[in-house]
């Protein structure tokens, strides 16, 4: 048995189908309807759901805990910038306004009559050595899990 019957159950109904409804997912799960609708509503902001009808159209708990880490201070990102086109790649970050300011620079972006000033902190491998050396990592080195999900209950033993 699953660690997550009820997600698992969710994911192998939404691999197959566009909906989901609570009667698979329990059938499924081995679990009765209000044991899966008890762990649906303790988990309901990682569950897309259709409010006309009820159906369950989309799970994504991993999700919910990037956008934790998105928040965090503890990651950088790589971004492009340019005003109307692609103009190269700078990084950024939240927080360690200290650093930023080191690692600022300003720059000139637009066109004749319509530009702007702007400041980046230039996607470098000297400013990328100085984000790890001050403890931030690389976003697309983040691992999103699943641990948010929780599922407080066990299937109930079912009598055929």
């Amino acid at each position: 048995m699953s660690e997550r019957p009820v997600l698992d159950a969710i994911r192998a109904v939404l691999k197959f189908k566009d909906t989901a409804t609570i009667s698979e997912i329990s059938k499924y799960a081995g679990m009765t309807h209000k044991q899966v609708l008890d762990v649906l509503n303790t988990n309901g902001h990682m569950v897309w759901r259709n409010r006309k009808n009820g159906h369950i159209t989309k799970v994504d708990p991993r999700a919910v805990h990037r956008q934790q880490l998105v928040e965090s201070d503890r990651y950088y990102f790589r971004e492009s910038y340019g005003a109307w086109a692609h103009e190269g790649y700078c990084l950024r970050f939240k927080g360690h306004d200290d650093l930023r300011q080191s690692l600022e620079s300003k720059h000139w972006t637009g066109g004749l009559g319509d530009s702007w000033q702007i400041t980046k902190v230039e996607d470098t491998p000297e400013n990328r050595a100085a984000l790890e050396a001050a403890g931030l990592k690389l976003w697309s080195e983040a691992e999103a899990d699943e641990r948010l999900w929780r599922e407080p209950v066990r299937p109930a033993q079912r009598e055929a």
